[in-house]
């Protein structure tokens, strides 16, 4: 565990940008909705205040950033199958279970 190597490669045009500030207030917003801290700013803490005592991730505090992670990473699978079933709908055509990337709609930044 301690091997693991955090790799970031820098934004460069404004589409990436765009990527690493959303990813960022993503993973704000759920850091901040589980109580997480990351060590770096445990460290900080503790050094601007010798009385601060070490913030420590407890069992159900890990269980609850699981299961909302996991709820999340459910998301764009669930929105591309009812956009597939939608579609089916409109249509009244079944798809026979095809998944067709060219068929869903595109956002270009």
């Amino acid at each position: 565990m301690k091997d693991i190597v955090v790799a970031h490669r820098e934004a460069k045009n404004m589409s990436d940008k765009v990527a690493l500030g959303v990813v960022r207030l993503l993973r704000w917003g759920t850091d901040l909705a589980t109580g997480y801290k990351h060590e770096a700013e445990i460290a900080k803490a503790q050094k601007d205040s010798k009385n601060a005592k070490p913030f420590q991730m407890t069992e159900r505090k890990w269980m609850v950033r699981f299961i909302f992670l996991e709820t999340v990473a459910g998301v764009p699978g669930m929105v591309g199958g009812m956009l597939r079933h939608l579609r089916s709908l409109r249509r009244m055509r079944r798809d026979n279970g095809w998944y067709d990337p060219s068929s869903l709609p595109r956002c270009h930044l």
